[in-house]
């Protein structure tokens, strides 16, 4: 930044004022220190009371001091302005001392001391003004609380009194909303009773349903992005049990937060990802910058889950373009309208190309990759429904191992540097097509490595939260219509992980690999489905012995009681990352056995009926475990989770 620019404007003013506090600041200094010895050598002359003035003015603007927004400035804009009041009286005092000045230096010092605490003073002011005023004054009085409370003006209480509360709370006054937060609540005792940004910390979290009582709150904000899930769930059930009905709003874990972003901007409903997959997770940013900096990043099923939080935090490590790969028009709808909204909070915004493709079709997809020549792919387009996916073998089979077959060659034709295979725990020791489909597609990946020359690696994880397809959807509808909310089995487990922290360690282990790997990752410990939705009844402010309950109805076709992300004999080695493990698994299926897979069985694959596309599975995935009695028809059984 050039240390020249230009003053005009209300620019002028504020020099002038500066001009006229250190003038008077000197005036007032000599007049208490030589009242009434108006006569007394050691004062200056009006030569070298100019000079002070220039001295302090030409600080201010060597400090950047003009180029401030007061009216949104924030402490580190005060130390710069204590800074420039500083130099400014070490210039004037070797000043005297260069032309050897004989006077008392009384004066200067309080002159010092009294400019710069008028100068600061006047600058609180305006931004106190500001803050008061806000975005547009009397706007606090248009914002009407949620229809279920009448429609009366919202009070909040926020719980955290930490750096983000204090920040939440600064925002507020900014909008000239500061009114709305009627206190803060926090677990630190010793932060009861005390006051932040003129707020009252009231209580701890044991306290909160009675704050919300006396003081009428209606609305809930939880400012803690770097506490566990564990803490989230505990305050959101005190809340539950005495105030069913009242929003809460909850800042996303610290992944998913940007630091270019105002808070308030991120404050969203709290959902029971919040309740058990809030785990903080740390990555080495320069790592992934390092790796994708400058590159053209391919991602398939790029409207999903996973794909569209991996082109989110892609956009963040400088890559020169994304191209967006999906065949849903609606969620690729989606995706435009989320990295739009988070594209202007960039530093540096890449090129995004959006393509409706499905992977399946090769010829379109050679477009594609004809035209924006990807450095890396990301292949996470897959089929993952385990239950309908057990009545649909064929498509499958072409969606899952054909598809993902299409973008290896395709990567291979036009050299991109490497292919990162998104799969699943589902795919160890396969119960279903689903699962076994993603092992062969994990296997022929493998094998383009050792193979084509092509550089490859896997990652594989399980469950996230709040995916499509996936329970906790379901478990939500079931309550909201009144329950039952219906679970397999008893003792049915599964890993659980956030998208945000999913897609950002597929991202570190992709940003590990050098070719032919196998990533695993840390998916913490598996919890009960039933416990999932027990803590997900509570969280709606029930019981799930009393008005909504849970009904078992049975392990669906292809499911499995437990799942695993790696084989028994496979050899767990240790990333830069902890929650990252490169497996070493044999995985060495025939060299001919897979060409005349490729190249016989999967082009015909839809001539043949499910027990005969099951008994090919088989001969890639001996450990295959089909379903015996298979007719071919699906039953009228619900799809339950």
């Amino acid at each position: 930044m050039s240390i020249l620019y230009p003053i005009r404007g209300r620019k002028l003013l504020y020099l002038a004022i500066d001009a006229v506090i250190v003038s008077a600041s000197y005036a007032v200094s000599c007049i208490i220190r030589y009242y009434p010895h108006w006569g007394y050598p050691g004062m200056p002359d009006l030569q070298h009371y100019f000079a002070l003035v220039a001295f302090y003015v030409v600080s201010y603007y060597c400090f950047q001091i003009y180029r401030v927004m007061w009216a949104y400035s924030n402490i580190a804009d005060i130390y710069r302005l204590v800074l420039a009041n500083v130099s400014g009286f070490i210039l004037f005092f070797g000043y005297t001392l260069i032309r050897e000045l004989y006077y008392l230096r009384v004066p200067v010092v309080m002159a010092f001391l009294f400019s710069t605490i008028l100068s600061v003073f006047y600058r609180i002011l305006i931004r106190d003004y500001y803050s008061r005023r806000g975005t547009g004054a009397g706007n606090g009085n248009a914002i009407i609380g949620s229809p279920r409370f009448g429609g009366g003006e919202k009070k909040i209480l926020v719980i955290g009194a930490g750096e983000a509360g204090r920040i939440i709370l600064s925002e507020y006054m900014k909008k000239g909303l500061g009114k709305l937060i009627a206190g803060l609540a926090d677990d630190d005792r010793s932060k009861v009773g005390t006051i932040l940004n003129g707020k009252m910390v009231f209580c701890a979290s044991d306290g909160i349903n009675r704050v919300i009582r006396d003081r009428s709150i209606n609305e809930i904000i939880i400012a803690m992005p770097s506490v566990g899930s564990d803490k989230i769930n505990r305050i959101a059930s005190i809340i539950r049990r005495e105030h069913r009905s009242i929003p809460i709003k909850v800042l996303p874990h610290v992944l998913e937060l940007d630091e270019r972003k105002p808070l308030t901007i991120s404050l969203r409903d709290i959902t029971i990802a919040d309740l058990i997959g809030r785990d903080e997770v740390l990555v080495d940013t320069g790592m992934i910058d390092k790796k994708f900096s400058g590159k053209t990043i391919l991602i398939t099923g790029a409207g999903g889950s996973i794909g569209s939080e991996m082109c989110r935090q892609l956009l963040k490590f400088n890559i020169k373009k994304l191209v967006a790969v999906g065949r849903g028009e609606f969620s690729m709808y989606n995706l435009i309208k989320d990295l739009d909204a988070y594209a202007p909070f960039l530093e540096i915004r890449p090129e995004i190309v959006y393509r409706i493709v499905d992977i399946k079709d090769y010829r379109l997809m050679r477009t594609v990759f004809q035209e924006h020549r990807p450095d890396v792919v990301f292949n996470a387009a897959a089929h993952k429904h385990v239950p309908l996916m057990e009545f649909n073998e064929a498509e499958a089979m072409q969606n899952n191992v054909a598809g993902t077959i299409n973008m290896l060659n395709l990567s291979n034709e036009y050299r991109a540097g490497e292919f990162v295979f998104i799969s699943t725990d589902k795919a160890v020791h396969p119960t279903s097509i689903m699962g076994a489909t993603k092992r062969i597609a994990e296997i022929i990946t493998g094998f383009y490595h050792r193979t084509r020359n092509l550089t490859t690696s896997i990652v594989r994880f399980g469950n996230v939260i709040g995916s499509r397809g996936s329970v906790i959807p379901l478990f939500m509808e079931q309550i909201e219509r009144g329950g039952p909310v219906t679970v397999t089995h008893p003792d049915v487990t599964r890993y659980f992980m956030s998208i945000p922290e999913a897609s950002l360690l597929v991202i570190s282990a992709a940003a590990y690999a050098k070719g032919g790997e196998l990533f695993v990752l840390d998916m913490g410990r598996q919890y009960r489905v039933a416990e999932i939705a027990q803590r997900l009844i509570e969280f709606y402010g029930y019981r799930s012995d009393d008005v909504i309950k849970i009904e078992f109805t049975g392990l669906r076709p292809g499911e499995k009681l437990h799942e695993d992300l790696f084989y028994s004999d496979s050899k767990l080695i240790k990333t830069h990352h902890e929650k990252v493990y490169i497996l070493s698994e044999n995985d060495d299926v025939d060299r001919d056995r897979i060409e005349m897979f490729m190249e016989k069985d999967l082009p015909e694959i839809s001539r043949y009926s499910p027990s005969e596309i099951r008994n090919i599975i088989k001969r890639i995935v001996p450990d295959f475990e089909s379903d015996p009695g298979r007719n071919g028809s699906a039953p009228n059984k619900k799809l339950v989770s």
